[in-house]
This record gives structure tokens, C-alpha cells and sequence, in this order.
């Protein structure tokens, strides 16, 4: 279990509407089960959007925003059956109009004692789109007990992780290059019902640190840096606008615990 806080700084947004600067933090919880056969995993994360400048309240702009995921996995000898829910929306929406889901298989195997493979197909629906396939894979590479590389393609998270441990575990330096998305639910624009749909591609360091030998509670820290981030509208699956953030720096951290 974890609870976790995040913010980055406010910076100028570029080839929207209106000038304008924007900025976020987000702090939520996370409450992961995992055996040897499964995993769930529930994520409550609250996320408070800065807007300024011209861009302040205008259609490119909007609330505070809720997200409320469930994900996991059942596997049987090397299948997956993987799925998610989510309900994500713009603070006076319902969280029931945010509704959406996935649902897919991967096949897991082990070509050798230090690598871990999985792949599969996901159906997404997302809003007003049409069902959406979209591949996964994770592979995850450990060329010796001090590290280990991991490959994600997933659809809400394209990348290369990178982790470091000490022999006893109690430390782990990671760092993460990737394009990750978000999708809102937003309220009713002059031409009818919308969403924004966040693509961007944080470079992200963190360090973990368990504060016992029996590896109970833990400590996060991280540091991300943001080269690209982008803002698109949608009505009816068609984007009707959009604007880029500049460049921006965010810190963030995490407490919890293992049990």
C-alpha cells in the first residue's frame, strides 16, 4: 500500500488558442495484491490543473480531475487474461460518464533463467471512440542480481526502465524513459460532449529506499524531467483542438509499505 505526491512547475503552453501557462500535481493512493497467479492493483489519484494566462478558462482548459483505476491479471500455465477499469473525469462530471475498460490475453513465457517475456492483444474502449486493439508486450531482462531492464508497451505506457538494486534489495535507483497517456472525461463544450486525451514523455529518476530488514515500509523519491507534453480535445473522436507545454521539471514522492 502507498500513498503517493507528485508536482510539476508551471510553463508557457504553445500552438493552442491562447497563450497560456500550465502546471499539476496529483497525489492519490495505491493498494496492489499479488501472487504467484494473479494481481490486482487499485489506484485512486486526484489531480489539480493549473491554468493561466489566456488559456484560463476558455474550452482548451479545464478542472481539478479524478482517476480510478483497477488493473490486474489471472494466469493459467503461461496465459494471461489481463484486464482494467478506469473511471476518469473532470471534477462535476460523473465518474460513471468517465467510464472505460480493457480487456485482453498475453501468452508469458521464459526463454532463459534471465529473461521474462509477455505477449498479447488488449481491446480498449475509450469514451466516444471506436474499440481500440491495441498490442502489449513487457519483456524484462536481469543480466545479474545487481540490476534489471524492462520493456513496456502497453498503450497507457511506451518505454525502457532501468533498475539498479543492492544485494539485500533494501535500495533501488530506476529510471525511466517512456510515452505515457492520460484520458479525462470532460464537461460539455459548446458543441456537445468532450475529452482531453495527455500524451507526453516524462524522463524520470527515483530512488526507493526500505527503512527495515524486513523490507516493511519504504520511502520514494523522484526527480522527472518533461521535453514533450501535449494536450488534445476530442468530440465525437475528432480533435478539435490542442496546445504543447514547454519543457518542464517535476519532483514527486511516495510512502508505504509491504506486506
Amino acid at each position: 500500500m502507498m500513498a503517493d505526491f507528485h508536482r510539476r512547475g508551471d510553463d508557457a503552453t504553445t500552438g493552442g488558442p491562447a497563450a497560456g501557462t500550465f502546471g499539476r500535481s496529483r497525489s492519490g493512493i495505491e493498494l496492489v495484491y499479488q501472487d504467484d497467479a494473479s494481481a490486482l492493483d487499485f489506484e485512486w489519484y486526484e489531480y489539480s490543473n493549473r491554468f493561466g494566462g489566456g488559456l484560463a478558462g476558455t474550452e482548451s482548459s479545464y478542472l481539478d480531475t479524478t482517476d480510478v483505476i483497477i488493473t490486474g491479471f489471472r494466469q493459467w500455465g503461461s496465459f494471461q487474461l489481463i484486464y482494467g477499469l478506469e473511471s476518469a473525469a473532470e471534477s462535476g462530471v460523473s465518474l460513471a460518464d468517465g467510464f472505460r475498460w480493457g480487456l485482453g490475453g498475453a501468452w508469458k513465457w521464459s526463454p532463459d533463467k534471465e529473461t521474462e517475456l509477455a505477449l498479447g492483444l488488449i481491446a480498449q474502449d475509450r469514451f466516444e471512440q471506436a474499440l481500440m486493439p491495441v498490442p502489449y508486450l513487457k519483456a524484462v531482462w536481469r543480466p545479474c542480481g545487481f540490476g534489471e531492464v524492462e520493456l513496456r508497451a502497453t498503450g497507457l505506457q511506451n518505454g525502457i526502465i532501468f533498475r539498479g538494486y543492492t544485494a539485500d534489495r533494501s535500495t533501488t535507483v530506476d529510471f525511466t524513459a517512456a510515452y505515457e497517456t492520460l484520458m479525462f472525461r470532460l464537461t460539455d463544450a459548446s458543441y456537445g460532449a468532450r475529452d482531453v486525451s495527455v500524451g507526453e514523455v516524462p524522463l524520470r529518476l527515483g530512488v526507493t529506499q526500505f527503512l527495515e530488514r524486513s523490507g516493511t515500509w519504504f520511502l520514494r523519491a523522484q526527480a522527472e524531467y518533461v521535453p514533450f507534453s501535449r494536450h488534445s480535445f476530442h468530440h465525437a473522436g475528432d480533435t478539435v483542438s490542442s496546445f504543447e507545454v514547454r519543457p518542464i521539471w517535476g519532483l514527486g514522492g511516495r510512502v508505504g509499505a509491504r506486506f
